[in-house]
């Protein structure tokens, strides 16, 4: 035991001088691992990374000649965000992405709620302060956000703003033909009719036939008198038809409009690059830092 304590003034400076990872080294493994699809790993690298940086802060202060270079905390935070979302640990990225503010960030938030489909609120998201830093590229990306949320008019004044008058132009001008799901269940009245008007006539005749039977079958168990067989055949056979018949219009009304949304809208997604636009990895991101 003596002997060990008398080594142990020896090894004093070997622990004094032992360093904290270099937190470059460990920022490129991190992008490495987030470029080649391994989320969690980057997550993991990106955590250790703002674990350490206060230490080579610290370093950097004392003047240490070997200090490590001083990184961008809140760009770390970005993408430890996104790699935590790209491995589906939403809520956990979600819990970093909101404890943070600025420009860059309110992009990020945008893009990743049009791709949750509320386009409406990545909208809302890149306020008047991100237009302002970002110009451009702003105005744009919340011109898709109203596009995918099928605001056209506000769409098309988002799109002048950043400069694309033919996207604006031609977004105006969109008129998809639609169906008016509360039509389709007021027509429903009359069973059929509403899903024949919803662009389902073979269902809508089908509907009318049943309800139809159904309503002969109780005008009929009436006049025996055989009044039970007439409440059993209208709770569980009239009544549910048609409430399904109602139902069924309204799905069928708004399946149409997705599809005539989507008719109209794809050749412009694909002409004008919105994927492309929306795309947010690395490289996207590193353009999206504060100008």
């Amino acid at each position: 035991m003596n002997a060990l304590l008398a080594l142990l003034p020896a090894s004093l400076p070997f622990f004094a001088t032992t360093h904290e990872p270099d937190i470059t080294n460990i920022e490129r493994l991190a992008d490495s691992l987030y470029a080649y699809g391994s989320f969690d790993a980057a997550a993991l690298e990106y955590k250790r990374l703002l674990y350490f940086s206060p230490h080579a802060v610290a370093s950097h202060r004392r003047g240490d000649p070997e200090s490590f270079e001083i990184i961008d905390t809140h760009f770390v935070n970005i993408k430890l965000a996104l790699a935590l979302y790209r491995n589906n640990e939403k809520k956990e990225s979600d819990a970093v992405l909101y404890s943070l503010e600025g420009p860059t960030v309110r992009m990020v938030r945008a893009v990743l709620l049009i791709e949750e489909g509320n386009p409406y609120l990545a909208a809302r998201a890149v306020d008047s302060a991100t237009c302002e830093t970002f110009g451009a590229p702003a105005y744009r990306l919340r011109g898709w956000a109203y596009m995918e949320a099928h605001e056209f008019k506000k769409a098309s004044e988002e799109f002048c703003k950043a400069g694309e008058d033919s996207l604006a132009t031609l977004i105006q001008a969109l008129k998809p033909r639609l169906k008016n799901p509360v039509t389709a269940r007021w027509l429903s009245i009359i069973p059929g009719l509403g899903e024949t008007y919803a662009g389902k006539p073979l269902f809508g005749l089908w509907a009318f036939l049943v309800s139809s039977g159904d309503t002969y079958l109780i005008i009929n168990a009436i006049l025996k008198q055989r009044y039970v067989d007439a409440l059993l055949v209208y709770t569980f056979l009239w009544q549910r038809f048609y409430a399904g018949s109602m139902a069924n219009a309204d799905r069928f009304a708004r399946d149409w409009n997705e599809r005539a949304y989507k008719k109209t809208l794809d050749p412009i997604r694909e002409r004008f690059g919105e994927r492309e636009a929306l795309r947010l990895d690395l490289g996207a991101l590193k353009n999206l830092q504060t100008p």
